[in-house]
C-alpha cells in the first residue's frame, strides 16, 4: 500500500509530463511558466494542445502557455498568489485575454487523491466486478455516462456495480488516464441516491486500484458539492485544481 507521500509523488510525476515542467517546480515557493509543449506520456484529453492551461497545487501554480500569450502571463500571473488565482476576477482577466486570440476558458475541474490511512470498507449491497473486456457491453447505456468514457486515449479498465436483485442501481468505473493515474467516475440511479451507494462503490474501486498498484484520482466541478462530498467520504483529499482553454465556439 502506498503512503500519502508516495501517492503525491506519483501524481506530481504525471503532472510534470502534463505541464511540461520539472518535479522541482512543484517544490518552489513561486509560480512557474512553462513552454506549451506536448510531452510523451502526458494525459491526453480534449483540451490537449490548448494555448493556456494552469494547475494550482501546494500553494503554487504551473502555467503552461503558448508563446503568443506567454508575455501576458509573465506580467499578470507569475507573481500572483496561486491560492487565489482562480478567484472570479482573475479568471475574468484570463478569459478576456484569451478572447483576444479567439479562445476562452473551458473548464475548471478540481481533483482529489486517495488518503491511504483509512479503514477497509466492505460492500453495502450485492456487487459485481467488471474487467476491461467486459465493460463494452455498457457503451450505449446512458445510465453510466459518468462511470465510463469509452475513449481510446483513456480506456475504461475496471468497474464495480451495485445490484438490487437483477437490477444495477449504481456503477463506478475507472479509466486509464495514464500508466499510473486512473480516474474514477460514478453513477447512481436517481431513486437510490443519498443512500451511501455512490460513496461505497467509489471506495471499493479506490481500494481495488490501490491493491493493483495504481493511483486512483477523482475529478469534479467546483459547484458539484454532492460529488465533492462523495470523494471526501470515500477517503479522498483535495489535491489540485486546473483551468484550461479552448477555441471560441461559433
Amino acid at each position: 500500500m502506498y503512503t500519502k507521500t508516495e501517492i503525491l509523488s506519483i501524481a506530481k510525476k504525471q503532472l510534470a509530463l502534463d505541464y511540461n515542467c520539472k518535479l522541482s517546480d512543484f517544490e518552489k515557493q513561486e509560480n512557474t511558466i512553462t513552454e506549451n509543449k506536448l510531452q510523451e506520456g502526458r494525459r491526453i484529453y480534449e483540451s490537449d494542445g490548448c494555448i493556456l492551461k494552469i494547475i494550482t497545487i501546494g500553494g503554487k501554480a504551473i502555467i503552461c502557455a503558448d508563446e503568443k500569450i506567454r508575455p501576458w502571463t509573465e506580467e499578470k500571473l507569475l507573481k500572483r498568489d496561486a491560492s487565489w488565482l482562480f478567484d472570479y476576477d482573475k479568471l475574468r482577466a484570463i478569459d478576456n485575454k484569451l478572447r483576444e486570440f479567439g479562445h476562452e476558458i473551458d473548464q475548471m475541474p478540481h481533483f482529489y487523491l486517495p488518503n491511504p490511512v483509512t479503514c477497509e470498507v466492505k460492500p453495502i449491497t450485492t456487487i459485481k466486478w467488471f474487467e476491461r473486456e467486459e465493460i463494452s457491453q455498457f457503451q450505449d447505456d446512458s445510465r453510466f455516462d459518468e462511470a465510463f468514457v469509452f475513449s481510446d486515449n483513456y480506456p475504461d479498465v475496471l468497474a464495480v456495480a451495485a445490484f438490487e436483485g437483477d437490477n444495477i442501481i449504481g456503477m463506478a468505473g475507472a479509466s486509464e488516464d495514464s500508466k499510473t493515474l486512473y480516474q474514477i467516475g460514478i453513477n447512481v440511479m436517481p431513486e437510490y441516491k443519498a443512500k451511501g451507494i455512490g460513496t461505497n462503490l467509489v471506495t471499493l474501486l479506490k481500494q481495488e486500484l490501490l491493491n493493483r498498484g495504481k493511483v486512483p484520482f477523482y475529478g469534479t466541478a467546483v459547484s458539484h458539492i454532492i460529488s465533492k462530498n462523495t470523494a471526501i467520504n470515500a477517503g479522498f483529499f483535495p489535491a489540485w485544481a486546473e483551468v484550461y482553454s479552448r477555441k471560441l465556439k461559433d
